[in-house]
């Protein structure tokens, strides 16, 4: 549910249709990762920091710019790495990294 609400999805649909569209979305913040990381994150302002956290998951409203870039940096180190084939591993960690952010907790 609450990659739902960030992806905007609507939980209320067939399963069949929120895993198409989930895997959809996944592949699209996949796509943007790697020109996120050729552009580098250096040349993100802040706003756009947070909207890249914020779109993969975390909620970046008490979160500094240094501790926005240091997760999203961690978020490419894996983004990058993985497989298209392998959409769902990108889907959860989205969730585990958010939620075990230590940043964002506090």
């Amino acid at each position: 549910k609450a990659l739902s609400q960030v992806l905007f999805l609507t939980p209320h649909l067939p399963a069949f249709f929120l895993r198409r569209r989930l895997r959809s979305h996944v592949l699209e913040i996949r796509h943007l990762d790697r020109a996120m990381l050729r552009l580098g994150l250096g040349q993100l302002s802040e706003e756009e920091l947070k909207a890249a956290c914020y779109l993969r998951g975390l909620n970046p409203t008490r979160l500094s710019m240094s501790e926005c870039r240091a997760w999203l940096e961690q978020w490419l180190g894996l983004s990058c790495k993985l497989q298209a084939s392998e959409a769902s591993l990108l889907a959860n960690s989205m969730v585990l990294l958010s939620l075990n952010y230590v940043g964002a907790k506090e």
